[in-house]
């Protein structure tokens, strides 16, 4: 054997046993799996898969199991989690997608997943957005689904890389000025946020935004920087409690759709009722055709 087949061996063999040691963290999350009650499916126990895991859905608090027999629904398991995330899942650096279900707190150590680029927040206790949370520079997707959350942070602005916000059944009535920093932010959907009031004016900021959808809220008037958004394409407002829109709405020609449905809509503009029964594919209330 050649002295450099006998180096390449070595080489193989020392990144081999690399691959296959347990650190310290690694351990922490498997303690934490193991109280939780969660599948190896979920997180793997190979050291190398665990440093590789891209995806990671983790839920805190109570969670029960279901199966069916005989097509009917019967309780499989109950369990209850106790114990706090532990800060080794900052470790897990090639985490592209994180579901947090449950949580009403969260470690420091979970702003370091730098490939971290959606994150789905459902159920968790917080009233306000974890700013942690706010750290995530990388993060593309944001998705919150949450009946206890009221409040951002002004740090929600740092998300830089966002370009897809979606909440719904939250307690929020208003979104930070700060959400006007998201300057990739193409689209945005809000559904039954129903203290949701206002938008603030830092939304015309957001000019490559080409989706806006909001449902079910309590949503009472639009910003006129709207009318700054020139590549929006889709604009629903479906059931809120707008009576007019500002009549730099008619400055978006690249709409393609709105949706106006379910509004009280008394007090429209003739220059903004010509334009929305113009916009092509709408779908607007009967009443805004005697206002033309």
């Amino acid at each position: 054997m050649t002295e450099y087949s006998d180096k390449t061996n070595q080489h193989n063999n020392a990144t081999r046993n690399q691959d296959t040691h347990v650190e310290g963290w690694m351990t922490e999350i498997w303690d934490w799996i193991d109280n939780h009650n969660i599948g190896d499916s979920t997180v793997p126990r190979d050291p190398e898969a665990l440093r590789q895991l891209e995806r990671l859905d983790l839920g805190y608090g109570k969670s029960t199991s279901y199966s069916y027999i005989d097509n009917k629904s019967v309780l499989q398991s109950e369990s209850e989690s106790t114990k706090p995330l532990p800060g080794a899942i900052g470790n897990l650096t090639n985490l592209k997608y994180l579901r947090l279900r449950g949580f009403n707190e969260l470690p420091e150590e979970i702003a370091q997943l730098d490939s971290l680029e959606t994150l789905v927040y459902m159920k968790c206790a917080f009233t306000e957005f974890p700013k942690v949370l706010c750290k995530l520079k990388n993060l593309k997707s944001l998705n919150i689904f949450s009946k206890s959350l009221e409040r951002f942070p002004d740090e929600l602005g740092n998300l830089s890389s966002l370009t897809h916000f979606d909440m719904r059944g939250t307690q929020v009535q208003e979104l930070p000025d700060a959400i006007g920093n998201l300057s990739k932010l193409t689209s945005i959907e809000l559904y039954a946020n129903e203290k949701l009031k206002a938008l603030p004016e830092s939304i015309g900021n957001l000019t490559k935004l080409e989706k806006i959808d909001i449902r079910a809220s309590d949503l009472k008037t639009l910003p006129s920087s709207i009318g700054n958004l020139k590549q929006l394409k889709s604009l629903g407002l479906y059931h809120n409690g707008l009576q007019s829109l500002p009549d730099s709405i008619t400055n978006l020609k690249a709409l393609e759709q709105v949706d106006v449905k379910g509004n009280p809509l008394s007090d429209l503009s003739e220059n903004v009722s010509l334009f929305l029964n113009g916009v092509g594919g709408n779908v607007i209330q009967k009443e805004l055709k005697h206002m033309i």
